[in-house]
């Protein structure tokens, strides 16, 4: 059957309408694990015993595998095995392939659960994705995938709510800003945020006070100092990030990646791109906002100077890889360099 939605899962389970096996996976991973425990409490009860609830994970042995999915259930409506994160990367074409066969097999009074809560494929991502299109022929399929910012923005409110505090839209864009769009994150931060925040409504200042900043939005703020020609906020951001000891090559792709967004946007505007456009191009999807925070922060910089950015962060991560240097000393070097790029390219 065809992929089904998060409403349409949860009703199965409220119904304990089971199909005989389930992929449960997508990149919000907070509602892949909620989901699976949801499904899995359904299909095998609060309790479960061992003789009907059986658990494989990462690399396992596909015979045992197999087994467990033959065993008929005892003083129990269902016998439930669960898999999660199969690491498909690990396996050969033959496992792949065995495993595809046992999963196609019906096996009386079973449902099988596959679930890739933080496992994603990448060597043999064509196979995976095979996989699911078996799974989804055999079985039902639903992909939690990346959520829009309007919708995160709702999830902001609904968890802020239920820990008796309002949000505005704009604080829940700020926070979203501040700790990215990880849903585990931001819940664990709206928690956060709530137990110390004082009044009803959790404020910029909250969010300022109490947020964790993740180290895009630092390195950000080093690379808008930069572009404005601010050389001591620009140090004392670097400071900062030695101080909480990010890796000096983190940090460096990081503000790649900010000029490489700056460099994009630039380019899309002088060729009369619309911003969305580039947005949905590089597939920038809740991160839409770092285009329009690159294109404020370099409206004083001309588009060559962004060019001669670009070739010396090019250059830097290449000396990064292939040389050893002292890397306090060198990143410092780095912010000299583009510190002066972009004084000789104000426009």
């Amino acid at each position: 059957m065809p992929k089904i939605t998060e409403a349409e899962l949860k009703k199965q389970i409220k119904n304990k309408n089971f199909s005989p096996v389930y992929l449960i996976y997508g990149s919000e991973q907070l509602f892949v694990k909620k989901y699976t425990e949801m499904l899995c409490k359904s299909v095998a009860g609060k309790h479960p015993s061992d003789f009907n609830y059986h658990i494989f994970s990462g690399v396992f042995e596909l015979d045992d595998f197999a087994a467990s999915l033959q065993i008929i259930p005892f003083m129990s409506e269902y016998n439930c095995v669960l898999a999660t994160d199969i690491a498909f990367d690990e396996m050969d074409k033959g496992s792949i392939n065995r495993l595809n066969d046992i999963v196609s097999a019906e096996y009386e009074g079973t449902v099988l659960i596959i679930s890739m809560p933080s496992y994603i494929p990448v060597k043999n991502k064509s196979d995976y994705d095979k996989f699911v299109k078996k799974v989804e022929k055999n079985g039902t399929v639903c992909e939690f995938a990346k959520l829009n910012q309007s919708t995160i923005e709702k999830y902001i409110a609904k968890w802020a709510n239920e820990n008796g505090k309002m949000i505005t839209h704009i604080n829940a864009a700020k926070l979203i800003s501040y700790c990215g769009d990880d849903l585990n994150m931001i819940h664990n931060e709206i928690d956060k945020i709530s137990a110390y925040a004082k009044g009803d409504e959790i404020t910029l200042e909250d969010i300022e006070k109490l947020a964790t900043v993740t180290l895009e939005t630092r390195v950000y703020a080093l690379s808008d100092a930069v572009l404005k020609g601010d050389g001591q906020s620009a140090y004392n951001s670097l400071d900062l990030l030695f101080y909480q000891k990010e890796e000096p090559a983190r940090i460096l792709y990081a503000m790649s990646d900010a000029y490489i967004d700056a460099y994009r946007i630039r380019v899309a505007n002088e060729c009369g791109v619309l911003p969305k456009e580039v947005a949905s191009d590089f597939a920038y999807r809740n991160r839409a906002f770092a285009l329009d925070k690159a294109r404020r922060a370099t409206v004083s910089v001309s588009t060559e100077a962004l060019r001669k950015s670009l070739d010396v962060l090019i250059e830097a991560e290449m000396r990064f890889k292939t040389t050893s240097v002292n890397a306090r000393i060198y990143m410092e070097q780095i912010i000299a360099q583009l510190l002066l790029v972009a004084k000789e390219g104000k426009r």
